[in-house]
């Protein structure tokens, strides 16, 4: 089968964006099992500054006005045999309605994920202009898709507020255990636990308010010991800095900044409980990848992850997603690691990422969607 999977960005694992990371190992397994595999992304710098990889890419340029293509994405669309099927990755993106647009002229298939962009929260954001975009553009789009692809069960039921559609699935996302198969590092903790996050420092979206609140109450009530690490950056830093600062957490909160590869894994590794309490999401992969090195999580149910955690017994998940709720999963996360019970949730998140999120089954049934 052909595949091309069209994307913003250079599917670049070694970035913050959690869409390139998701296509990028997606793209791999496909190519993996056997398929002629390609990703094109639209990016401002088209040149090839991306890692080595086993499927191909083509780089095209992004426009300054996002409902014009660049031309040689017009031709390239043109040029793909009749077996092709495309794949678009991302919600409220006008190059994509565009694209859509020719790949419909030619009668080949397309499918689409959004990738949490249908999410309530997400909606909220320029909600007007979202709105009125969808009306005009995007709900064609969805109704003419081969298949609509959902990574959780939020999104899958929400999307039924913004049209009614019959081409709808749920696969999540995975995760790839050959990433963490190396020799960890110890690193220096002036107390214990270690709470900790990676992703964008988002402040609202990602819950960060919600973690630090947590976590000065935690501290201060309990009178409990322990550190958070936050992997990451992001346009909130300041305001993050800031808000440590005022909660009077500077000695117990570590910013990591951007970390990747062997050495955003070493330090995660380094984590007793990882932390999500994430407002929006379609699916994180940072729960997966702490799932992976055994670390169990707390996480909200705006995560989509939750229904998963609880089944494997794999961490905590919020009843409610606010500070004081999850300062009181902080406590009983303290007595779990006192008492050695989170190993055991480590290696029942390991076992339930081996079961629920491996990449060659989710890379398969998704071309099982194709092929129907």
């Amino acid at each position: 089968m052909e595949i091309v999977h069209l994307i913003l960005g250079k599917a670049n694992p070694e970035r913050m964006n959690g869409v390139n990371k998701v296509v990028h190992q997606l793209a791999s397994h496909q190519a993996a099992l056997g398929h002629q595999v390609s990703v094109w992304g639209i990016t401002p710098t088209p040149n090839d500054a991306f890692p080595e990889r086993n499927y191909t890419t083509q780089l095209f340029a992004d426009k300054k006005s996002k409902f014009f293509l660049d031309s040689k994405l017009i031709k390239a669309i043109a040029a793909v045999s009749r077996q092709t099927v495309f794949h678009l990755h991302g919600g409220f993106i006008p190059q994509f309605y565009l694209a859509a647009k020719l790949i419909q002229k030619r009668r080949l298939k397309y499918f689409f994920t959004s990738h949490g962009s249908y999410n309530t929260v997400a909606l909220q954001k320029s909600k007007l202009s979202k709105k009125l975009y969808f009306s005009c553009f995007e709900k064609s789009m969805l109704a003419k898709a081969a298949g609509l692809h959902f990574l959780g069960q939020s999104e899958y039921d929400a999307v039924d507020k913004l049209c009614k559609v019959g081409n709808k699935f749920l696969i999540p996302n995975g995760q790839d255990l050959s990433e963490v198969s190396f020799e960890f590092q110890s690193l220096a903790k002036s107390q214990t636990p270690i709470f900790g996050f990676c992703g964008r420092l988002d402040y609202f979206t990602k819950g960060i308010d919600i973690m630090l609140d947590a976590f000065a109450i935690y501290r201060t009530q309990a009178n409990a010991a322990g550190e958070l690490w936050l992997i990451g950056d992001g346009t909130d830093r300041e305001k993050i800095v800031n808000r440590i600062a005022e909660l009077r957490l500077s000695d117990s909160v570590k910013l990591w900044g951007s970390k990747f590869g062997n050495e955003k894994f070493n330090i995660i590794a380094n984590m007793d409980i990882f932390l999500h309490p994430s407002r929006n999401e379609g699916m994180p992969t940072a729960v997966l990848e702490a799932a992976s090195l055994s670390i169990p999580s707390i996480v909200s149910w705006e995560t989509n992850v939750g229904s998963y955690i609880q089944k494997h017994h794999a961490g905590w998940v919020l009843d409610n997603n606010n500070a004081e709720v999850l300062s009181q999963a902080l406590i009983c996360a303290l007595r779990s690691v006192a008492s050695q019970q989170h190993k055991i949730y480590g290696a029942n998140a390991f076992q339930m990422v081996k079961k629920e999120f491996n990449w060659n089954n989710i890379s398969q049934q998704l071309i099982e969607k194709y092929a129907a």
